[in-house]
């Protein structure tokens, strides 16, 4: 069922519910005040009767002369009088009665008795009266007792006309309360058929650049608007990213598959070489040998780089743990000298002493040894290469500088991508990738990477990694 009809007879229901009660208590307790006037009445009457009533004589009661004011002077021609003695005889009655008499009910003389004041209710053909009765007392002695009675038409009239009123009533509230309802749930909900129709036109166009258009209140439609555009927001962000990376993925099989293909070539020109040196000199291809060793152990370290960065993209966690700096540092600094070789390699790194930080050993150290590795590379023999540690506050900082080409200002921003090579100057026998394993692995850490660079007198690269001060070093027991 659609949601308009929902809450249409929600609507009628709910006032149906409302009228049906209020329509309810309204009857009743007209009912019940009506009723209570009567009684009220006919005990007034009563009360005016016994009052005025006389008996003479000293003869037993049945004998003796009731005298009963005129009926008129007490009551509407609608007022029935009636005296009866305690057996049951009808001493007096009122004009208007004619032939006819009052009931007598044992029940209610009973209650009379006990109570001093009665009302019965009795029925004549189709009409209905109440009767009170109360008793005569003569010399503190119960001789009888009196009935007035009136009929109860204009009672019933009366609540008749009521439950007409109220289910005519009750049923023209109803269609109203229909035809309002479909119609203000129909205003209430075009707002949101406008948002299902833009949203559906969006969806089937891929538009996520638009936005559904609202005019009115900050409400929960107004809500429901604002938080659609803002999910159009994240999907059109979500779908650039999408795209960029399906780009960059298309750029990286393509480079990689370039980069494979160089030495694979390279390897296969080698082979084919020295089967056709096989009556040549053992120099010769001794050289093609050492050329297949060089390509083996480049394409060696491009897979292995590869599969670094493919366990990175499938979102491989480090698993970091609190280590002293100072050792992670002095074991990288012995296995870098192998590197300097013509180089002069400086070393500061005794600030570290007593610093701890959260790392992954194996990965921290391969960290350190790619820009290492890029400054000894791109340093020509006799220049200066810098590892140097400093502490700044919460922070430690690990500068690489070297006295190398320099990056140009248009490849800085990219030094970081994959298989990118900043110029001429800096292209080597590397693989393109250490830089962006050398970014994933400091973004695990939580580090920082920045590059200073000027053409012509090198570069210098900062790594800023947190340090755990609360960290407590173990005890060694002697």
């Amino acid at each position: 069922m659609p949601i308009r009809w929902r809450l249409t007879l929600w609507y009628t229901g709910i006032l149906l519910a409302v009228l049906v009660v209020l329509g309810s208590a309204v009857y009743f307790l007209l009912e019940r005040s009506l009723t209570a006037e009567i009684d009220r009445y006919l005990e007034a009457k009563a009360n005016e009767v016994v009052k005025s009533t006389k008996v003479v004589g000293t003869l037993p009661f049945f004998l003796r002369q009731v005298v009963l004011p005129d009926v008129e002077v007490f009551a509407a021609p609608d007022v029935y009088l009636q005296v009866v003695a305690l057996k049951g005889e009808i001493a007096v009655r009122s004009k208007n009665l004619g032939n006819y008499s009052l009931p007598v009910d044992e029940k209610a003389v009973q209650e009379m008795l006990k109570k001093g004041t009665a009302f019965q209710t009795f029925s004549v053909g189709e009409e209905k009266f109440k009767m009170i009765l109360k008793p005569l007392i003569v010399d503190r002695e119960i001789v009888g007792f009196l009935q007035v009675a009136r009929p109860l038409q204009s009672l019933t009239l009366a609540l008749g006309r009521l439950r007409s009123i109220l289910v005519f009533g009750g049923f023209t509230s109803v269609l109203l309360a229909l035809a309002l309802g479909w119609f203000m749930s129909g205003k209430a909900l075009s707002p949101i058929g406008h948002l299902t129709r833009e949203a559906r036109a969006i969806g089937e166009h891929r538009a996520f650049h638009s936005r559904v258009k609202y005019v009115g209140p900050r409400d929960e439609l107004g809500e429901l608007a604002f938080t659609f555009n803002q999910m159009l927001e994240n999907l059109e962000e979500a779908y650039r990213l999408l795209e960029e990376s399906l780009q960059s993925q298309k750029r990286f099989v393509a480079d990689a598959s370039h980069e494979l293909r160089t030495p694979l070539t390279s390897i296969q020109g080698n082979v084919d070489f020295l089967l056709q040196l096989s009556h040549e000199g053992p120099e010769l291809q001794k050289e093609a040998l050492q050329d297949i060793s060089s390509e083996t152990k480049r394409l060696s370290r491009l897979v292995k780089d590869l599969l670094t960065l493919a366990r990175a993209d499938t979102g491989l966690s480090l698993n970091l743990q609190e280590m002293e700096l100072l050792p992670l540092l002095e074991e990288v600094t012995r296995q870098a000298r192998f590197l300097a070789e013509n180089h002069h390699f400086r070393v500061e790194i005794e600030e570290a002493r007593g610093m701890v930080l959260k790392a992954d050993g194996d990965y921290f150290k391969q960290l350190l040894f790619i820009f290492l590795d890029n400054a000894f590379k791109y340093t020509p023999p006799g220049k200066s290469v810098s590892f140097i540690v400093k502490g700044q506050g919460d922070k430690v900082e690990i500068l690489f500088a070297d006295e190398g080409p320099g990056i140009p200002p248009e490849d800085l921003p990219h030094i970081f991508d994959r298989f990118y090579r900043a110029g001429k100057a800096r292209s080597g026998g590397g693989t393109g990738l250490g830089l962006a394993i050398a970014r994933w692995i400091a973004a695990e850490h939580g580090a920082e990477i920045s590059v200073e660079s000027k053409v012509g007198q090198g570069s210098i690269f900062k790594i800023s990694f947190p340090i755990c001060w609360d960290y407590k070093f173990p005890t060694v027991s002697h």
